[in-house]
């Protein structure tokens, strides 16, 4: 296990000014799906679609939802979960091989839910005033690292949504992750691998290292998600990715930017109190007036 443990070292700023890091990275689309066929186990998915129906139950009684955009469906949690409530549902995401997977489960478990390989950018060629929900969980948004790109899809998720209808984005508590530079997202291990998830922070040099005159940011990190293998004497894989890590704030402010007025902060989707020293997740429902 000592090449697995050393990946997870602190990147080193070298005498030229370049940061060693370790893990190739990859764009969100290769990253997705070259980890699709590990995904269900890693995020528990079965257990998951029993244990979280009655928050989702919740939300469709509340909202009155019939029709939903499932933005970053992933391998389809909650358009299975939702398409089993009686809620018709569109699954998109950009990773061919997790929209494979969706439609396989989504036939398991007996759903009506339909996905589409298809990114965030597209979705007002295809898509207007069309749901009363649009969800962009599963920390999804911060794949997004551009201003633009980012701001182009939640003014997507906007014009897509029907008068009065809800968005709800779900990322992670990034004020507690960037403020405690907490390294380590998850770790589950199975009967045959062991899954963890984890960060490097990964700096951005304004300036002159080699004069020596230079700020270190960190606008960006590495997500990186290490398999061992232990049916296969605890070999490892490394899959790693950039993603652009959003506060609470920031979030709010960018949702008010393209047009929603009336938008709330929260630490889960049972609209618990958010702590952004506590709370492990952001979760804003932003209602389209």
């Amino acid at each position: 296990m000592a090449d697995a443990v050393k990946i997870i070292l602190n990147p080193i700023l070298t005498e030229n000014g370049k940061f060693e890091t370790y893990g190739k990275v990859k764009s969100a689309s290769d990253f997705y799906d070259e980890l699709s066929s590990d995904y269900v186990d890693m995020i528990e998915f079965s257990s998951r679609i029993e244990s979280e129906s009655k928050i989702f139950e919740s939300i469709v009684g509340k909202y009155k939802v019939t029709r939903c955009l499932d933005a970053g469906c992933g391998v389809g949690l909650y358009s299975i979960i939702l398409s089993k409530l009686g809620v018709k549902v569109l699954g998109i995401d950009i990773s061919g091989s997790m929209i494979e997977r969706a439609r396989e489960l989504a036939q398991r478990f007996g759903a009506s839910a339909e996905f589409e390989v298809l990114d965030f950018s597209s979705i007002k060629d295809k898509y207007r005033e069309n749901f009363d929900l649009v969800l962009c969980l599963g920390n999804t948004l911060p794949h997004l690292i551009s201003e633009k790109e980012m701001l182009a899809s939640l003014r997507n998720f906007y014009n897509s949504l029907e008068p009065n209808g809800i968005l709800i984005v779900q990322i992670l508590n990034y004020d507690k992750i960037m403020e405690n530079e907490e390294r380590i997202v998850n770790v589950r291990e199975t009967r045959d691998k062991i899954f963890v998830r984890f960060y490097d922070f990964e700096p951005t040099i304004i300036g002159s290292p080699s004069l020596k005159v230079f700020e270190v940011r960190k606008d960006f990190l590495k997500f990186n998600v290490l398999i061992v293998d232990k049916t296969k004497n605890y070999s490892s894989k490394l899959i790693t990715t950039r993603i652009k890590p959003i506060k609470s704030e920031e979030l709010r402010r960018k949702l008010h930017m393209v047009g929603f007025k009336e938008v709330e902060i929260f630490g889960n989707l049972l609209g618990e109190e958010f702590k952004a020293c506590e709370s492990k997740n952001i979760v804003a429902f932003a209602r389209k007036i």
